[in-house]
């Protein structure tokens, strides 16, 4: 994998502990798990080139698993206070333990989670990726309002290239939910959802959008700027770079139907 950036400074200091718990390293790949850990920094770090904002004070990754990404925060932004919040306290005490973070237990519904302060920089990776479209619409409305003035916002969907390869077969990466209608209705709408067969809610499974859908529904936010899209950029997700200015549009435009 190529990187933008160097980083060899926070390579040399990561905290490679993995917990027995943490589900997403792949024995037959294990750099596999790194690497991607490594590319979320890399995409932090062209948002901050991007932004002009080179310090992030206070830093909030959500969800934060069993620190994927988080190890790499740490390591680079050692002066950092970061939190870290996922659904998981296994996985939220781990992080606290291994990398010296704030834990705070997330809630199935972000609008019922609360922070004291706004934060300098919210990396969210594969949390837009599951949710269905009122969850998604909060979600973003949450993870804006704690975005401090001047911060930044990352996160990542899946966009054309996942629905694409789902459209030509490929199993492995959806294999658990009703393709057939998760691509039937992206094509339709340009958000699909579908819960995964074991969820007993039916909330929580495999989402997609389209960039011209997130793009719809970020035009509603006057106070934010869509500095980047980037389309297969950590894995085959897409990743959307935020900057948060007061005031920087003015709302031009009808509120587009979600």
């Amino acid at each position: 994998m190529r990187y933008l950036n160097d980083l060899s400074f926070s390579r040399g200091r990561l905290n490679r502990t993995i917990s027995p718990r943490d589900s997403m390293r792949n024995p037959r790949y294990p750099e596999q798990y790194y690497d991607l850990g490594a590319r979320a920094l890399d995409l932090v770090l062209f948002a901050s080139q991007l932004c002009a904002k080179p310090h992030f004070p206070r830093i909030l990754d959500l969800p934060c698993g069993y620190g994927r990404v988080l190890r790499w925060l740490r390591a680079h932004f050692d002066y950092a206070d970061i939190t870290a919040c996922d659904l998981d306290q296994a996985a939220i005490d781990f992080c606290a333990r291994e990398f010296q973070v704030n834990p705070v237990v997330s809630q199935p519904d972000l609008r019922r989670l609360e922070f004291a302060r706004p934060f300098d920089l919210i990396w969210v990776g594969s949390l837009f990726t599951h949710l269905r479209r009122e969850a998604w619409l909060a979600a973003l409305e949450c993870l804006i309002h704690w975005t401090a003035e001047d911060g930044i916002l990352v996160f990542s969907t899946h966009g054309r290239c996942f629905t694409s390869l789902l459209a030509r077969g490929r199993r492995d990466i959806a294999d658990d939910v009703d393709v057939r209608a998760l691509i039937a209705e992206y094509g339709a709408d340009g958000f699909s959802f579908q819960p995964y067969y074991a969820s007993s809610d039916g909330t929580y499974g495999v989402s997609a959008t389209s960039s011209s859908w997130v793009h719809a529904q970020l035009a509603q936010y006057p106070d934010v700027i869509l500095r980047a899209h980037l389309e297969e950029a950590w894995g085959l997700q897409d990743v959307y770079i935020l900057y948060k200015a007061a005031g920087y549009y003015e709302r031009l435009t009808p509120p587009h139907p979600s």
